[in-house]
């Protein structure tokens, strides 16, 4: 697949505090969005009790696919483990993204966490700290991109799972992978 010349990589952390960034082909930050935003995001409630806004979440693609900007959607695959009682809730986010860019028929990867993390950090020792590490790396890779916002005193994993997912996109363009 060839990359629009002035396309857009997005990538979709797709939990309840995921976020969903667009890259340019540079890997420069172009759009963020954070789940739980609180004056744009588009999941409001807390925990399981929070609601998707599903209509805001196919606006914001629909709204990046004007031109044909859009190269390629990456969304992290979702698992449960069969002791995990929130697997519903999980998955639930995960399939409205899926079918989201299903409808709008824009080219898709899915990719596990362990790949992404694997090709983009390399080997890691068992048990680190994941969301740390993709803050850290985010920070050095696109420091364009806020973390933090307002009174929000911690950075925003989801965001920062949501850029290496965009940049994961970006070196499978750059082979030819996708």
């Amino acid at each position: 697949m060839k990359a629009h010349p002035d396309g857009l990589v997005i990538g979709i952390d797709p939990g309840k505090k995921g976020g969903i960034v667009a890259l340019d082909l540079q890997g420069f930050p172009v759009e963020w969005l954070a789940a739980d935003h609180p004056s744009d995001g588009y999941c409001r409630g807390k925990g399981r009790q929070g609601v998707y806004l599903v209509r805001d979440m196919a606006e914001w693609l629909r709204d990046r696919m004007e031109g044909g900007r859009v190269a390629l959607v990456v969304i992290e695959t979702q698992q449960v483990r069969s002791a995990q009682a929130g697997g519903l809730t999980i998955g639930m986010g995960w399939g409205l993204w899926l079918g989201i860019v299903g409808t709008l028929g824009l080219p898709l990867e899915r990719v596990n966490p362990q790949r992404w993390q694997r090709d983009l950090w390399g080997k890691r020792k068992p048990g680190a700290d994941t969301k740390t590490a993709s803050i850290d790396y985010v920070r050095t890779r696109v420091p364009d991109l806020p973390l933090k916002w307002k009174r929000r005193t911690n950075d925003h994993d989801g965001l920062s799972d949501a850029a290496c997912l965009a940049l994961w996109g970006l070196k499978q363009l750059a082979r030819g992978a996708t």
